[in-house]
């Protein structure tokens, strides 16, 4: 089934939604690294810092569609993020293919800051101009967030309760990621063993959509 989902600049066809993560377990995704870092706890998604980055990632790939997820940052010296259209394989120099997480990402940290804009993981730095990197305190810290993602073509668009944060267009960026998969992410932190910070994610759901 499909209906018409109006958005500024025109309209667009979207399916029904699908639910990713509807708080009982966590199939249909898996773990980079086989890491122990997200758990399912009292009907959430967690994830826990460690000395390296980790992520719990689709085993389904997604184009152009909208996503929702409600999300938060439990500790505020801590950054986590959600990447969408992610490869997660790099060729090294003898073209051997090896396990390597990059993408676009939905940044997630602290507020006041950069929560919502588009950063390159495995690409050294930001798909979101410079110019375009305002700090905003739209994120509530340590409460429930509600972030919503929109990406048909290279467009890319982000809401953050509500307010939007990012309107992203980046050819360069959707020809090296046109499809792929949605990842949680915890970012690895300095001296690990002096506090474990966490991060919560609930209702996570996306819908496949046509211009």
């Amino acid at each position: 089934m499909a209906f018409t989902l109006i958005v500024s600049g025109g309209s667009l066809q979207a399916a029904d939604w699908q639910v990713l993560f509807d708080g009982t377990s966590l199939e249909g995704w898996t773990r980079s690294q086989d890491n122990d870092q997200f758990a399912l706890e009292d009907s959430l998604i967690v994830g826990s810092s460690s000395g390296q980055t980790r992520f719990l990632y689709t085993e389904k790939e997604f184009a152009d569609f909208e996503l929702e997820f409600d999300v938060m940052l439990h500790d505020t010296d801590f950054n986590s993020g959600v990447q969408i259209r992610t490869s997660l394989s790099r060729l090294n120099d003898k073209g051997e293919s090896r396990f390597s997480v990059h993408g676009p990402q939905v940044d997630l940290g602290k507020s006041p800051g950069r929560s919502g804009y588009i950063y390159g993981q495995g690409n050294r730095g930001w798909f979101t101009p410079k110019e375009a990197l305002k700090s905003h305190d739209l994120m509530k810290n340590g409460q429930w967030n509600k972030v919503r993602v929109l990406a048909v073509g290279p467009r890319i668009q982000t809401w953050i309760n509500g307010e939007i944060v990012s309107d992203l267009v980046n050819q360069e960026a959707y020809k090296k990621y046109p499809r792929g998969v949605v990842a949680l992410q915890v970012h690895g932190v300095k001296n690990p063993e002096e506090k474990v910070r966490h991060v919560s994610f609930r209702n996570i759901r996306i819908r496949e959509v046509k211009q």
